[in-house]
């Protein structure tokens, strides 16, 4: 795309521990804003990956590029104190409270005290944890509440760049959906470039806008979820198994999906069955003068040439949202025994319908 930054870029990038080739020629490029996530067979080189963006490994040949500038050229600390750092282990001290920690990044810029303060402020209520927080230590928190503190930290001096080494793997399945969904909610304020290592493959594609799988230390394939489900690599479809694809469903809007051919009509209009624009159709939806929609009449309650009432119009229950997910629209079908489901805008505008045949559509396979 025209105008896309590219914040890190690997040009044939390897790393060598002795004779032991861990990262292999290994080429992306990660944009401006994007959660790029790498996962792998344990072993692969994702976090040895990782690490080579901020020079915590070195690498042994190829070129790193961050915010254009070639990482060997750059004073290492100073690169490492501009990227922010997540880990699984969270890495908060223990004898400092939770204020000090956050503002740890700052103390060793020498970022006066006053706006130490109005930051750390800023950034515990961005995580959604009480300002009472800032006075507690690490073990008056709970581990999913450590783990927001640890992100926090890591964005304290504002980075451009955030990496993410299994930041939630410490956690209970719970908590590990809870961080996620904040992480997401955090991301459409923040709108960083995060580098996010996991092994989890739900996981990645749920935060990922692009996804690049490893093994022996080679970057296998890289993509959307549905490029990876779509792969037609062997590994690859190994590793991600055939339950990926309702994985991938998270990822993928409704708007794909919508059905926009459905017969509408205004407020107060006659119906004819036998109207060619009814044909194959059961239900004909109705709006008013606005575009908002009212509900829907079936076609079997009509005789010809009869007008809409009240009293045959049926209520729109659980609408979707353009932006809802596939996964969602789909549950939503199943939990309500209903094939089909009303997809209106915030505003309550009609836009058509989602169906499972309009899901199998986009999520069949070319094999």
């Amino acid at each position: 795309m025209e105008n896309t930054v590219i914040d890190v870029e690997f040009q044939n990038v390897s790393k060598y521990y002795g004779k032991e080739k861990v990262v292999d020629e290994v080429n992306f490029r990660i944009n401006r804003g994007e959660i790029f996530v790498l996962i792998g067979p344990s072993g692969c080189g994702k976090t040895t990956t990782l690490k080579m963006i901020n020079q915590l490994v070195p690498h042994s040949s190829g070129q790193i590029f961050v915010r254009g500038k070639n990482v060997t050229e750059l004073d290492p600390v100073e690169l490492r104190r501009s990227i922010g750092y997540v880990i699984q282990h969270i890495g908060l001290l223990p004898h400092l409270t939770i204020r000090d920690n956050v503002n740890f990044v700052l103390q060793l810029q020498r970022v006066p005290q006053k706006k130490q303060r109005e930051r750390a402020n800023e950034l515990i209520k961005m995580i959604g944890l009480p300002d009472s927080y800032l006075d507690r230590y690490p073990h008056e928190i709970s581990g999913g509440e450590q783990q927001r503190v640890g992100v926090a930290r890591a964005l304290a001096a504002d980075p451009e760049i955030l990496l993410m080494d299994e930041p939630f793997g410490a956690v209970d399945p719970l908590t590990r959906e809870q961080l996620q969904n904040e992480l997401l909610r955090l991301q459409k304020t923040i709108k960083k470039t995060m580098v996010f290592v996991t092994h989890d493959m739900q996981e990645a594609f749920k935060v990922g806008n692009r996804i690049g799988i490893m093994r022996r230390g080679q970057l296998v394939t890289m993509g959307t979820a549905m490029d990876i489900v779509n792969a037609k690599d062997d590994f690859v479809r190994a590793f991600i198994g055939r339950e990926a694809v309702f994985s991938a469903l998270d990822t993928i809007p409704v708007f794909q999906a919508i059905i926009r051919d459905c017969p509408v009509i205004h407020e107060g209009d006659a119906i004819d069955p036998a109207d060619p624009r009814f044909k194959d159709w059961e239900n004909v939806f109705v709006i008013n003068q606005n575009g908002h929609c009212l509900g829907y009449v079936s076609l079997t309650d009509f005789k010809a040439h009869e007008k809409v009432t009240t009293e045959k119009l049926r209520e729109i229950t659980s609408p979707c949202l353009p932006s809802d997910s596939l996964k969602k629209a789909i549950g939503e079908m199943l939990w309500g025994k209903r094939a089909w489901l009303p997809v209106v805008t915030k505003e309550g505008n009609f836009e058509g319908i989602v169906s499972f045949q309009s899901c199998v559509s986009i999520l069949a396979l070319d094999d």
